[in-house]
């Protein structure tokens, strides 16, 4: 897994959660997610910090893919 979004797919799917479930757990649009998963766009530092909680991961493990 080369990028975030590559890692926020992994995690997500790893954890059983869809797009639309995922989302809403970090009150954003589902369409958000995809392209943050589609590496279309990036989340902002304090929403990485929210998904890296969310999917019980550190911050690095989701940025440099440190445990991948």
């Amino acid at each position: 897994m080369n990028t975030i979004g590559q890692r926020i797919f992994y995690y997500r799917k790893k954890r059983g959660l869809t797009q639309k479930e995922f989302a809403k757990r970090l009150a954003v649009c589902p369409q958000t997610v995809s392209k943050w998963e589609n590496d279309r766009s990036l989340p902002d530092l304090t929403t990485i910090a929210r998904i890296a909680t969310l999917l019980s991961i550190t911050c690095d493990a989701l940025i440099l893919g440190e445990n991948d």
